[in-house]
């Protein structure tokens, strides 16, 4: 089976990379510092419809790993920021449509779509997004569903680790280590008892394998570890992962920051049978080994 992923950045590059044995698999997406290390890679605005109509997606699955907001943005003209957003999803739709594609898979965010919920929230809860971020991803939600396009929606929770390229941190795991290997001050924009769920890069690409192999389509699903872990908790364990000691500098945050989400799987685990099978502990000593090589300490 043909997977495409549509962009060439940190998801599209690792799940590429996990999910290329087990598929026929490209990355389409404009230049990048991951391009270079990508031996099936094509050069299309994936956000352009004329280019994008040229490319073979028959019987494709494209998974959309663009990200056209950061999750810190904030806009004066949010309507119309968010209805731009919309009208680009509006068109890329129409021609996978047209494109024959098997299926299109969106990435969402379960980590801010929901907005607070100390207790595992299943994917039928109501939505609360706040932020620019979490109304575009909940927007484009509905912008698929209503495309008539075979789709499927993944709220994803907080993955991490796996290859990053220099000078392109993402996630605060990562960027902690290297502040504690680095002795840098890290800037903490929540407080540290805030939630998140956690889980590692390469149980997503499991789950992803998991849905396109079962052939689930039409739903929306949360994935995740379904385990709440307190931002103090990263510290602590990124602390005795590097035998460091943090420092922290507490700021306040311009956007609305959630501060407790963690996800109910058992959507996925019926359908796919899915379990997690790194733990936390050992994705953050994986993650620190990894960035203690690159650092050649």
């Amino acid at each position: 089976m043909k997977i495409v992923f549509l962009g060439c950045g940190y998801l599209g590059y690792n799940l590429y990379v996990l999910l290329k044995d087990r598929f026929q698999a490209e990355i389409w997406g404009i230049d990048s510092p991951y391009v270079p290390m990508t031996d099936s890679f094509r050069y299309v605005d994936a956000l352009n419809p004329e280019e994008l109509s040229k490319m073979d997606m028959e019987d494709a699955v494209i998974v959309d790993t663009i990200a056209l907001v950061a999750n810190d943005a904030s806009d004066i003209n949010e309507a119309e920021a968010l209805e731009k957003i919309f009208g680009t999803y509006r068109e890329l739709l129409k021609v996978v449509k047209e494109g024959h594609a098997r299926r299109f898979v969106f990435f969402s965010s379960g980590g801010t779509v929901y907005g607070d919920s100390h207790e595992p929230i299943c994917e039928n809860s109501a939505l609360h997004p706040v932020s620019l971020y979490a109304k575009s991803k909940a927007g484009i939600e509905e912008v698929i569903r209503n495309s008539g396009a075979d789709y499927l929606i993944l709220r994803l929770s907080n993955p991490f680790g796996g290859y990053q390229v220099a000078g392109k941190r993402q996630g605060v795991i990562p960027i902690l280590i290297r502040k504690a290997y680095l002795n840098e001050t890290f800037e903490m924009w929540a407080s540290d008892d805030s939630v998140r769920d956690y889980f590692y890069i390469t149980d997503l690409a499991e789950a992803i394998a998991g849905l396109i192999q079962n052939d689930v389509n039409c739903e929306t699903v949360n994935v995740g570890s379904g385990e709440p872990i307190s931002l103090s908790r990263v510290i602590y364990e990124v602390e005795k992962s590097t035998g460091k000691e943090i420092k922290v500098e507490y700021k306040k945050s311009s956007v609305h920051v959630v501060q407790a989400i963690v996800l109910n799987i058992d959507k996925l685990k019926s359908l796919t049978g899915y379990e997690p099978k790194v733990s936390f502990e050992e994705g953050v000593r994986l993650e620190t080994e990894r960035i203690r090589k690159e650092l050649g300490l």
